[in-house]
């Protein structure tokens, strides 16, 4: 049976472990909300119907 010191060692590694997981997961994330934000201003912009519909109401 593991002693405290042991378990307080294996708790700090995992958490190390874990961080560095988390900073790989924050990224990826942030490229993916990039991406889809993108796919959405294409999609709106892209047919040129968003731009064609505030012309109308602007009386262009």
């Amino acid at each position: 049976m593991p002693n405290a010191e042991e378990v307080a060692r294996q708790i700090a590694v995992h958490e190390a472990v874990c961080a560095e997981r988390w900073k790989h997961v924050n990224s990826r994330l942030g490229r993916i909300e990039l991406v889809l934000g993108v796919i959405v201003l294409l999609l709106l912009v892209g047919e040129g119907s968003v731009i064609d519909v505030l012309k109308r109401l602007l009386g262009g």
